[in-house]
């Protein structure tokens, strides 16, 4: 039997929250110029936003992606950690996203659906080399229905 290897390991581009930065960017410019003119705790706003960004920032890098040649794993958590595993072969369906935010900066998102219970969907988001990713899933998917002789059927 061959031996599991990885093909993709990383997390999601801090991209997917550009709306986000940009808002807590203008919140902090905005708290810190008018609190001049009007209050010095408009400079609390300020802060709140750097720490809003940085959370955000964080939470994003605590989830990592992991592919293999038999399974995905899912690694959460800033404190608690939590994996999900989900087995190649259990793949229904892949579908490659790239909306006009995410194609600005060269990044898509991977949308599976899978028969496994408890993940029957999945998103791998805001990935660089999205649509090779999803070709390499695609084809070991197939490898891995060979090797466990696994076979999906349709009903109607």
């Amino acid at each position: 039997m061959a031996e599991e290897t990885i093909l993709f390991k990383g997390s999601s581009s801090p991209m997917i929250n550009c709306g986000s930065f940009v808002l807590a960017g203008i919140a902090f410019v905005a708290s810190v110029v008018f609190s001049f003119v009007i209050s010095y705790w408009l400079l609390i706003l300020a802060g709140v936003a750097c720490v809003y960004v940085a959370a955000r920032w964080f939470i994003i890098r605590c989830r990592v992606y992991e592919l293999t040649t038999e399974r995905i794993r899912i690694r959460t958590g800033i404190v608690n950690r939590r994996t999900d595993e989900m087995e190649l072969y259990r793949v229904q369906d892949i579908t490659l996203m790239e909306p006009l935010g995410e194609r600005l900066f060269g990044l898509g998102t991977i949308h599976i659906t899978t028969n496994d219970a408890s993940t029957p969907n999945l998103r791998i988001e805001a990935i660089r080399g999205a649509s090779d990713l999803r070709e390499e899933l695609r084809k070991n998917v197939e490898a891995c229905r060979d090797r466990k002789r696994v076979r999906v059927t349709e009903l109607e």
